[in-house]
């Protein structure tokens, strides 16, 4: 009697998920965005000035405790920039997310996707003119965006163009692929 029963639930499940498609094909919702942005140096400029980015925001907003931001941006002595992740600047519990950086190679516009691995949490990275770095950033903690996600990660790529000495302004250019787990750069609603 157990076996009629057993494949009968297998055959409704079997029709079920083949009526639904492929449940685990996520298919991202959103476009990607690319934005020309400008923050303030982290050091010698007032504290309460934007020196540091939100991925999932796609803007720039100033360091506090409450470290609701994902990386900061900053000058250093021999006027290069500089980027940190969240937990080199802000030491709170939201400040310990583990924001990764990696350098690429190529230009702004042909990274097209995030690469998989080789990401670094634990330091900050001089940069030059024209340099892109990825940022990989999980955002699954309580009410934020990527919490019942599959993949807690969002990714983005930024490009220091510029920077200004005198007024300590960095000028970036940022693309950010806004589906949690999806790695492309690319315009349109990405595909991976």
């Amino acid at each position: 009697m157990k076996a009629p029963l057993v494949l009968l639930a297998t055959i409704c499940v079997a029709a079920g998920l083949s009526a639904c498609g492929d449940p685990t094909n996520i298919k991202a919702q959103l476009p990607t965005f690319v934005d020309t942005l400008s923050v303030w140096a982290l050091s010698g400029t007032p504290p309460g000035y934007p020196s540091a980015v939100s991925i999932p925001g796609r803007q720039i907003v100033p360091v506090s405790a409450v470290a609701s931001f994902d990386v900061a941006l900053d000058i250093n002595a021999s006027g290069e920039p500089v980027i940190y992740p969240v937990k080199l600047v802000v030491s709170t519990p939201g400040g310990g997310r583990p924001v990764g950086l990696q350098k690429v190679t190529g230009s702004f516009e042909s990274i097209t996707a995030a690469p998989r691995t080789g990401f670094e949490t634990d330091s900050a990275l001089v940069l030059t003119a024209g340099e892109t770095v990825v940022v990989q950033t999980p955002h699954n903690g309580d009410q934020e965006i990527c919490q019942f996600a599959i993949s807690p990660d969002l990714y983005a790529k930024i490009t220091v163009d510029s920077v200004n000495l005198a007024s300590r302004i960095l000028y970036f250019r940022m693309a950010t692929d806004p589906n949690c787990g999806f790695r492309s750069f690319a315009a349109g609603i990405p595909t991976s």
